[in-house]
C-alpha cells in the first residue's frame, strides 16, 4: 500500500511540475460529465496505538460519478459510491485460534479536485485529490474460534464492539479515459478513528482499481 501512494504522489509530483506546459484553461466541452462505476477495493485498518494493523480484505465498490468541468484542464470530481472497507485478523497462542473477518460497507461521496491532461482527441489523463465522506451502511462481524466460544457473527456497526458509522479521509488518484471508458486506481487513508471499541484504535484505508462509463 505505501508504494502504492509513493507511486502516486511521484506522478502527481511530475505532472506538477509541468502543469504551465499542459494547462488549458479554456471552456470544456461539457459542463458536467455522468458516468458509472464499479470495481475492486482492497481495505485495511491501521492501527493508531500499540495494536497491530487489521490485515487486507479483498471487497466490491459500485456507484455513480458527477464531474462538474470547470476547464478543460480542471474539474471537481464527486458522486456516490458504495464501497466494502474490510479487513480481516487473527489471534492464535497454546489454547486455540479466533480469526475475525469484517465487510463493514459504506455509501461514500469523494469531493476531488481533478486535473485533467488531453493526451489527443479521445484520451484523457487525470490526477485526483480531496476528501470523502462515508456513512455506515451495513456489514457483518464474523468471528469463527475453535475456543469454548465457538463462532458468531454481529453487525459490522454493533453499538458496542463494532465500526463507527462515520468516516472521512484523503483520497489520492489517477485516472485514465479512452473514448467514454474510464480506468482508475486510487488511494484512501481515514482521518479518524472508527471503533467503537475503546481499547482500540483504528483507521480504515485501501486501495481501489475501478472500470467505469461516462455518457
Amino acid at each position: 500500500m505505501k508504494k502504492t501512494v509513493l507511486i502516486l504522489v511521484a506522478l502527481i509530483c511530475t505532472i506538477g511540475a509541468s502543469a504551465q506546459k499542459y494547462w488549458d484553461g479554456s471552456r470544456a466541452d461539457k459542463l458536467f460529465t455522468f458516468g458509472v462505476r464499479a470495481g475492486l477495493n482492497v481495505g485495511k485498518q491501521n492501527a493508531l496505538d500499540d495494536q497491530a494493523d487489521r490485515d487486507f480484505r479483498l471487497g466490491y465498490q459500485v456507484g455513480v460519478a458527477v464531474d462538474a468541468n470547470l476547464a478543460r484542464s480542471f474539474s471537481v470530481n464527486t458522486g456516490v459510491l458504495m464501497i466494502q472497507k474490510g479487513w480481516k485478523q487473527g489471534y492464535s497462542d497454546a489454547g486455540g485460534k479466533i480469526d475475525v473477518k469484517d465487510n463493514a460497507t459504506y455509501f461514500e461521496i469523494p469531493v476531488l479536485a481533478s486535473y485533467r491532461v488531453e493526451l489527443s482527441d479521445q484520451a484523457q489523463f487525470q490526477l485526483n485529490l480531496g476528501p470523502y465522506f462515508a456513512f455506515g451502511a451495513f456489514g457483518k462481524q464474523k468471528v469463527e474460534s475453535n475456543y469454548n466460544m465457538g463462532n458468531s457473527e454481529i453487525d459490522s456497526f454493533d453499538e458496542y464492539r463494532g465500526n463507527k458509522k462515520f468516516d472521512c479521509g484523503v483520497s489520492i488518484g489517477a485516472g485514465f479515459t479512452f473514448s467514454q471508458i474510464y480506468v482508475g486506481l486510487n488511494y484512501e487513508r481515514g482521518l479518524i478513528n472508527v471503533s467503537r471499541n475503546t481499547n482500540n484504535k483504528f483507521q480504515n484505508g485501501a486501495i481501489a482499481l475501478s472500470l467505469g462509463y461516462n455518457f
